[in-house]
């Protein structure tokens, strides 16, 4: 029997983060599988996703919580402003 893929879902890995860039849509329906640190060095995210995914805690594991602040995200994501992390 051939297995159904839902085209509303993606299976989106942490090695494949490091292969391909994706669009946040994708990246926001994976988000509960994937690493915030690799998210976060190989991925380009916008100041939104950030806010709501990277420093939300209850996406973090207990590593993230400790390595995620805003000037981690800013090191890894050299394009968003501090100020925008905080609105």
């Amino acid at each position: 029997m051939k297995e159904t893929i839902d085209s509303n879902k993606y299976y989106i890995q942490n090695s494949d983060l490091r292969k391909n860039l994706y669009p946040i849509e994708d990246l926001i329906k994976n988000v509960q599988n994937l690493e915030i640190s690799t998210l976060l060095r190989w991925q380009k995210l916008d100041a939104d996703f950030c806010k709501k995914y990277i420093l939300n805690e209850e996406y973090q594991s207990v590593e993230d919580s400790y390595l995620v602040t805003i000037d981690y995200i800013l090191k890894r994501q050299p394009h968003l402003k501090y100020e925008d992390l905080l609105e």
